[in-house]
């Protein structure tokens, strides 16, 4: 432990799973109680041990359950219960979580997942990273739902992002997913602990234990009572209603990061994660050779910031997606993509492009 440049605050060594807990308790400060349930998988299991011990200190709690299925119920009665609820799972755990995460949804619960990608499909490469589960993250869920995901690509942007998770999960009463990977829970870099204010509860969410008799239910229900009313009419009310909620407020939700200039690249670069890192030392190493390229690095993977992409949209320009799967986030541009050509850089799982590879692929292009 040391003292930054300024002297002000502790600089810590941790791990981005570490990140996750302390971005928890940062989001939490003196004022509102986290509820962690989950169960160990790897390579998230490190974020169940430290809250088990880190949570308590901070007046909150720590239930290991036992399954995923009953992690993701348990923290979407939390939520509603006033507390700041978060489960943490990796690869067949996302898939077990599925059905809760439509539920919280439905519900309208504010809860947080943190997803640590490692190599899929099936138990896969444990304790490797991937970047496998994007689509799941957004398409998983039956039915049509409102979709924040959060990708960070550093400790402290991991600890950062925790915390929007839980103003965007209290600020629209809906999941928000956090997607780590394996190299990012695992890495370790030293940061600052910031001091941030405390997440309030939703005004205008009612709180299970405050005097409050209210019914949740996962049926279609009524926006008034919320009692199930099961015809068409409500049904297109209620849905719409749940997704608005997202859709319209897709400006303020969206995050991204840029190096180089986008508007006049020949070759955008577009990655999220861990695979980021090696994209911006390549750029680092193409600066000094006068090529036009550039990168675009999702923070926000969904809502997808469509708006930004449709403009960068020209002809005889190539957005290359380099990402750890075979082309998850690619098929996302290829959607807004018309002018332009969209190409994959793919690897399947267990390591990031090197920033050798990534450079051999833009000389091909360009």
């Amino acid at each position: 432990m040391t003292k930054d440049k300024k002297g002000d605050n502790k600089r810590v060594l941790i791990t981005g799973n570490d990140a996750v807990v302390e971005g928890l308790c940062c989001a939490a400060g003196n004022k509102r109680r986290i509820v962690y349930a989950g169960y160990p998988i790897t390579p998230a299991s490190e974020i169940a041990t430290r809250a088990s011990v880190v949570l308590a200190k901070h007046g909150g709690t720590f239930i290991q359950m036992e399954d995923e299925i009953a992690s993701i119920q348990a923290i979407s009665g939390a939520g509603l219960a006033g507390a700041i609820a978060v489960t943490a799972t990796s690869g067949p755990g996302m898939s077990l979580m599925s059905e809760g995460l439509g539920f919280a949804a439905m519900i309208e619960s504010p809860i947080i997942c943190v997803n640590v990608q490692r190599g899929a499909p099936s138990t896969g490469m444990p304790t490797w990273m991937g970047q496998g589960d994007m689509m799941q993250a957004r398409w998983g869920t039956h039915g049509d739902r409102p979709v924040i995901v959060l990708v960070p690509n550093s400790v402290e942007e991991t600890l950062l992002l925790t915390y929007e998770a839980c103003k965007l999960s209290q600020e629209y009463l809906n999941p928000v997913t956090l997607m780590l990977d394996e190299i990012i829970g695992h890495m370790e870099e030293p940061i600052s602990i910031p001091k941030l204010p405390p997440i309030p509860v939703n005004p205008d969410s009612q709180i299970i234990g405050n005097g409050h008799r209210f019914h949740r239910t996962g049926l279609t229900h009524d926006l008034e009572s919320c009692l199930p009313s099961i015809n068409p009419e409500t049904q297109e009310k209620l849905v719409r209603k749940l997704l608005d909620k997202v859709k319209k407020n897709a400006d303020k939700i969206i995050k991204y990061e840029t190096y180089g200039s986008l508007s006049e690249a020949k070759v955008i670069i577009v990655c999220y994660g861990s695979e980021s890192r090696s994209v911006k030392a390549a750029l680092k190493q193409i600066s000094g050779k006068k090529m036009k390229v550039a990168m675009l690095r999702l923070i926000t993977a969904w809502p997808t910031p469509k708006d930004l992409i449709c403009k960068l949209d020209k002809k005889d320009r190539i957005f290359l997606v380099a990402e750890i799967n075979d082309g998850q986030i690619k098929i996302e541009f290829e959607r807004y993509i018309k002018k332009g050509d969209v190409e994959g850089l793919n690897l399947m799982g267990g390591r990031i492009h090197t920033p050798g590879e990534i450079l051999e692929a833009v000389e091909r292009l360009i």
